[in-house]
């Protein structure tokens, strides 16, 4: 089979459904077909009714569906034998991260995280450079009035996991991946949470930090507040390699047209392990490791405060009433 003639499917046909498909027809690609409950598709694609009836007909899937969803469609396609590209963040709970575990164990495919920042230019080249690193820090920055818009599904932590697998995941792969983190654990895990407001029923502001045992401390975190655009808070400490640094290639990640390099590296990438069909174990178990993180930040974090967000939201909410 030739890489062109590889069979795929796209599970959603939102915003970034949409990407997927575009960047696979380009690929050249065999494009089976899509999942979708949208009535409004009209562009020459088979529409499937479910995942079931997909995955007997393609050999590898895309998943760009709400969070919540991610690990259950996956963890289908993984036991269907199929190459799987899901966008951040793989799983929302430490249940459905031992089910991953121990499925892919069973049923290893390649499988695929959608952490666009890996393939951005800019900071390919600052990976390249960086040497010594003591100190790497990036705080995800967009408002939840921009992240939410037409998806109100990321406002409620059930459905999107929060701030941490929101915008917060993506900070995490940056800084672990900038320092090469190969699916080691954190040392002294802190973790912090604050400003919750009415908008959503979880903290808009939070961060990560904890030390590997190769010496670099990371820290990460995503902030939501407002209706703020996309920024990368990104700072180095290290003996070579720095950030901003003007001799480093465009498009930086803020930069326009930067998303379209992106995802074309990230569905490159993913067409060619998908027709390799080799297990990519080490860059698994680091995504894996990754979301163990956030899964250990968010329930540390919530200890700090009161007993769960929803008591939080409730006590806000009271504020207002009696006001």
């Amino acid at each position: 089979m030739k890489p062109q003639g590889l069979r795929v499917g796209v599970v959603g046909f939102g915003e970034a459904g949409q990407i997927h498909v575009r960047h696979l027809q380009r690929a050249g690609v065999e494009m089976v077909g899509i999942v979708t409950r949208r009535p409004d598709i009209n562009r020459g694609l088979r529409i499937y009714p479910s995942l079931s009836a997909l995955l007997p007909d393609v050999d590898a899937i895309t998943i760009a569906v709400p969070n919540y969803l991610h690990a259950p469609i996956c963890l289908e396609a993984m036991r269907g034998g199929k190459a799987v590209l899901v966008e951040k963040p793989l799983c929302l709970t430490a249940t459905e991260l031992i089910q991953l575990e121990e499925t892919y164990r069973l049923s290893p495919v390649p499988l695929k995280v959608g952490f666009r920042l890996r393939w951005n230019p800019s900071l390919q080249t600052l990976r390249m450079r960086l040497h010594g690193a003591r100190r790497v820090r990036c705080i995800y920055r967009l408002g939840i009035e921009k992240l939410a818009a037409g998806k109100e599904w990321t406002r409620h932590q059930s459905e999107s996991g929060g701030a941490f697998f929101t915008l917060g995941i993506h900070a995490l792969d940056l800084v672990r991946w900038l320092v090469d983190a190969q699916g080691k654990p954190l040392s002294h895990l802190r973790a912090h949470a604050a400003t919750l407001d009415t908008s959503s029923d979880f903290p808009l502001e939070v961060s990560l930090s904890g030390n590997l045992s190769s010496g670099p401390q990371i820290v990460a975190g995503a902030d939501l507040r407002g209706d703020g655009p996309f920024r990368l808070d990104l700072q180095v400490q290290a003996e070579k390699g720095q950030y901003p640094d003007s001799s480093l290639p465009s498009p930086g990640p803020e930069e326009e047209h930067a998303a379209e390099f992106e995802y074309q590296g990230l569905i490159t990438d993913f067409i060619q392990a998908a027709f390799r069909g080799e297990p990519n174990f080490g860059e698994v178990f680091e995504f894996f490791q990754s979301h163990r993180d956030l899964i250990q930040a968010r329930e540390v974090a919530a200890s700090r405060g009161q007993s769960s967000w929803t008591d939080m939201r409730k006590s806000i909410q009271s504020l207002f009433i009696n006001a």
